[in-house]
């Protein structure tokens, strides 16, 4: 599969890296050469690198970790995004005191206002940047939930496909309406890390208990 990073942040190129791993093309888009470039190159011999708008029209997936750009203005217009899946990883920025204002309107919905032919997905704002950093090898063995939030199924089997290849357990979290919860349980993983002091590595398995018989 062909896969676009949007910016060379850290979350989009540690999931650029693990897909390359997997032997998908991955090619990283970016504003500033060098940053990018350094990217692809940890990303391996299946990582590439160029402009936003090639990241853009390389992808079959595509993935935004750049919460200040809109889909469109990253790529050659909202026509050239029509059939893409964008995989959405953004959170809000951080409050003084980690004092969360209810989310209203998520980043997803937003995107997919502006690129109406994209079908955006919500997943990964849940896992923080360091459990790629410190503990990869971890996140199969405790099987760390990945909850992914979108209209179009097809859309959302191929990010939990993906999701599962580099080792999470994908959960089924509804349509893209959904992602303004996503976003929430993303600012109390943010608090749980930095105020209730539970480490960088913080995560959520999600698990049902089996039912009692009657």
């Amino acid at each position: 599969m062909r896969i676009g990073i949007l910016g060379s942040g850290r979350m989009g190129g540690a999931l650029g890296r693990l897909w390359a791993g997997q032997g998908h093309a991955v090619l990283f888009g970016g504003r500033d050469a060098a940053r990018t470039e350094a990217a692809a190159r940890r990303a391996g011999p299946d990582g590439s690198w160029g402009t936003l708008a090639e990241a853009a029209a390389f992808g079959e997936v595509l993935v935004h970790g750049a919460r200040h750009a809109m889909p469109s203005a990253m790529a050659d217009g909202a026509e050239a995004l029509a059939g893409k899946v964008l995989i959405d990883l953004n959170n809000t920025p951080v409050p003084e005191g980690y004092a969360f204002e209810p989310v209203e309107r998520s980043f997803a919905e937003a995107f997919q206002a502006d690129a109406p032919g994209l079908r955006v997905v919500k997943a990964f704002n849940t896992v923080p940047a360091q459990v790629f950093d410190d503990c990869p090898d971890r996140i199969r063995e405790h099987e760390v939930s990945i909850f992914v939030a979108a209209d179009d199924a097809a859309a959302k089997a191929t990010v939990m496909d993906l999701a599962a290849e580099i080792g999470f357990r994908p959960v089924d979290a509804g349509p893209l309406r959904n992602a303004r919860l996503l976003e929430g349980f993303g600012d109390m993983i943010r608090y749980l890390i930095n105020v209730a002091d539970l480490g960088p590595c913080t995560t959520i398995s999600a698990r049902a208990l089996p039912y009692p018989a009657v």
